[in-house]
């Protein structure tokens, strides 16, 4: 079902509202300085468990780390067929065959879609297969960014595709704890890769560019180091920030943002020396809050606008507080990113008062997600923007939230943010809207959203999902440009979890995400692609107590056409003479029908029938259709689903091969009349003793075709009556007491 999102607005956060809209700047800054709060910012789960490993090599305490098993690579498994739209990849158990023998977690799955393959990855792996789903090949991180020589196992990996210059683009992060603070031994660094090619054929210096960013920041005389990077690409530049922490961690230091010239011709992207300006604080440079932001990732020609970069982007639970305060994004916008760049004061651009948060009832944390079978919560982490991207005058992003109205109430909920900046200076509040999980099972938390638009405004939006009933999985929801305001269409299973999941490595915390990855393909701009992660069965028990959770991934790739319709089985039966296809669906949205198509392979597809659908269901159903009377030979079937507003999908097509039972048969002769040769066919049901002769009209045999003992069977046999004259003949089949005879022109 469609789930409408509401507003609640207080008459106090109203007036706020209009005060800061149109009061002159000077006194809006004064109220944005005393009237918001916003939530603190932690540091990620893979840092976490990066520390944790650290010190565990540090005091020589592995063992709750590391399998002693042996190991070897794992094989290249083709999943592929031509209509696969999900396929899996990385797993928990994959890790320690490429990182001496070390588990990671949470995997942090990031993967993007490009030309002809999809890469992915996780802590602390890269992947790259073709788009059925061929594993092409798989390395550690460390291995790829062997090159700039890692001191210690990587952590918070993304992967992105270039679509201007179909490249893909990799980052990765680099912490080194001396184990003091200041102290010289302390490393922070970011990695970044950009493959020569839109098909890189290894994950080595053949087909990839490297360079490293030293991310190090003294900041309030202590060493800070880079967490969880904000990702991005416009027309011309590379963005990534980052969260600064000091060593080995603590309290948040504030933010950073980094910008690298892709240098096309002779720089970065072409073998050169990497451009790149930054370690900016520019949430102070703006006079805005510090906090996680996204940079957004740029969709059009020339970008945004002559001289923008992209924009920055930032939740956290920006409030003004409490129950009935109105929260708002903060939006900071680059300008002349590769010349003099600027950060224009932000804008706070307020979505209502979609959660209660801050003020005098602080900020509580988000509920971590149930999961069946485990009263251990699933880490769901906190109110960071996730993911954003900028297309056609709009910047989109993901958050999670708990809203404090609906279905929803008081659960973790991925919630999604549309923003007009058709007028730069002007940002605005388009649309927004909740991903609930209500139709997966009572009582979803879903988090970690992240979110694709294509050049329609159709939407994608991948995220992980739990509730006390199910395991934790991957799950997708879509929606359309012409969908009513605040809306999704109903969840769509990637990878449904199939067990429960354990695993902390003696942290506080059992780590999920941080983050799950959602693309456009450059191909078509109208397929999507979501990966993600879920529970798979448990095993491998480390720690104590020993633990045994395991993490799987999965892709799906979703052409727009099939977001309405989730086609789960097709299947055919021959019985006597009759096809019954059946077929069932796990969700239907406007779905009017399917029409039956059949071809036998030397012609074009015919419409046989067709059978009404459901419209918009999420509940699975079962159809079928019967084509009666159908001659022996090979038939193709296949299924036209249709939408109410016209739009189709093709499914899979089913090939059937039919042979009806064997009766005693004499078929007319053809071509007839003839000249001079004809074909009769005929069956016998039994062995039995056969004569087929031709008779002339006088009675008499002027030739016998067949003589002798055959087996039951269809028979067919050419007569060549080049030696006979025109005229009506008489054919006659005989197999014990069965007789048939028919007659046939002869005409010269």
């Amino acid at each position: 079902m469609k789930k409408q999102y509401f507003f609640r607005l207080s008459i106090l956060s109203l007036l706020f509202y209009f005060l800061l809209l149109f009061l002159p700047n000077a006194l809006a800054q004064q109220l944005k300085e005393e009237g918001f709060s916003h939530e603190e910012t932690m540091i990620s789960g893979g840092a976490e468990f990066n520390t944790l490993l650290q010190e565990a090599i540090r005091n020589g305490d592995i063992d709750d780390f590391i399998y002693s098993g042996s190991y070897s690579p794992p094989t290249l498994i083709n999943n592929s067929s031509a209509t696969i739209t999900r396929f899996d990849g990385f797993d928990f158990d994959d890790n320690p065959t490429y990182n001496s023998g070390f588990y990671f977690i949470p995997p942090d799955p990031s993967g993007a879609a490009g030309m002809d393959r999809v890469i992915a990855v996780v802590n602390a792996m890269i992947e790259c297969r073709d788009t059925l789903g061929t594993l092409l090949w798989q390395v550690s991180l460390d291995s790829l960014f062997s090159s700039l020589a890692p001191t210690t196992a990587t952590f918070d990996p993304k992967v992105i595709y270039d679509q201007y210059e179909d490249r893909f683009v990799v980052v990765d992060l680099e912490k080194v704890d001396a184990g003091s603070n200041p102290d010289p031994g302390n490393i922070s660094r970011i990695f970044l890769a950009v493959s020569k090619t839109s098909s890189p054929a290894t994950a080595t210096s053949a087909d990839w560019y490297y360079h490293a960013i030293s991310s190090e920041e003294s900041i309030g005389g202590l060493d800070h180091w880079a967490d969880y990077p904000g990702f991005a690409v416009d027309e011309e530049a590379i963005y990534v920030t980052a969260n600064m922490f000091p060593h080995p961690s603590g309290a948040s230091g504030g933010a950073r943002l980094w910008i690298v010239d892709k240098g096309v011709i002779g720089g970065f992207y072409g073998g050169g020396a990497a451009s790149v300006t930054g370690g900016w604080d520019f949430p102070s440079l703006a006079g805005g809050f510090a906090g996680t932001h996204q940079p957004a990732h740029v969709f059009g020609a020339g970008g945004v606008a002559a001289g923008v970069g992209t924009f920055l982007v930032k939740y956290d639970a920006l409030t003004t507080g409490g129950v009935g305060g109105l929260e708002a994004i903060q939006v900071i916008r680059v300008d002349d990113p590769l010349g003099s760049p600027t950060f224009i004061a932000p804008e706070f651009v307020f979505l209502g008062d979609i959660e209660d948060v801050g003020g005098v009832f602080g900020f509580p944390d988000l509920l971590d997600a149930p999961q069946s079978g485990s009263a251990t919560e699933v880490e769901v982490n906190d109110r960071r923007t996730l993911h954003a991207v900028w297309r056609s005058n709009s910047i989109w992003l993901t958050t999670t939230i708990s809203p404090n109205s609906g279905p929803d109430m008081g659960q973790t909920t991925a919630h999604w943010v549309q923003l007009s900046t058709a007028t730069l200076g002007a940002t605005s509040l388009t649309d927004q809207g909740d991903v609930g999980g209500e139709d997966i099972a009572s009582g979803t938390f879903t988090f970690f959203p992240a979110i694709a638009v294509n050049s329609t405004d159709d939407v994608i939006i991948g995220f992980a999902a739990s509730a006390p009933s199910i395991f934790p999985g991957a799950y997708y929801a879509g929606r359309y440009s012409t969908d009513s305001p605040g809306t999704v269409n109903p969840s769509v299973v990637v990878k449904a979890g199939v067990d429960f999941y354990e695993r902390t490595f003696g942290g506080a915390r059992n780590r999920w995400g941080d983050y799950t990855g959602a693309s456009v393909s450059p191909v078509n701009d109208q397929t999507f692609w979501v990966y993600n992660e879920y529970a798979m069965t448990r095993g491998t028990p480390l720690g104590i107590p020993p633990e045994d959770g395991r993490w799987g991934t999965a892709y799906a790739k979703v052409p727009i056409g099939n977001l309405p319709v989730e086609l789960s089985s097709f299947t055919a039966t021959v019985t006597n003479n009759e096809v019954v296809l059946e077929w069932s669906t796990a969700t239907e949205i406007n779905n009017q029908g399917f029409e039956i198509q059949k071809s036998n392979g030397n012609k074009e597809f015919e419409a046989i029938g067709y059978v009404p659908g459901y419209g918009t269901i999420t509940e699975s159903r079962l159809y079928s259709f019967t084509d009666s009377k159908v001659d022996d030979g090979s038939y193709i079937y296949r299924l036209k689903q249709i939408d109410f507003n016209g739009t189709f999908e093709y499914s899979d097509e089913i090939s059937v091969e039919v042979l009806n039972p064997i009766e005693f048969v004499l078929e007319q002769n053809f071509p007839n009349p003839f000249n001079p040769s004809t074909l009769i066919k005929y069956s016998i049901p039994e062995d039995d003793f056969v004569s087929l002769n031709v008779y002339n009209l006088l009675g008499e045999i002027v030739a016998t075709l067949v003589n002798q003992t055959q087996e039951a069977g269809r028979y067919e046999i050419n007569f060549d009556a080049s030696d006979l004259s025109s005229g009506i003949y008489v054919y006659n089949l005989k197999s014990g007491n069965l007789n048939s005879g028919k007659k046939m022109l002869l005409m010269k």
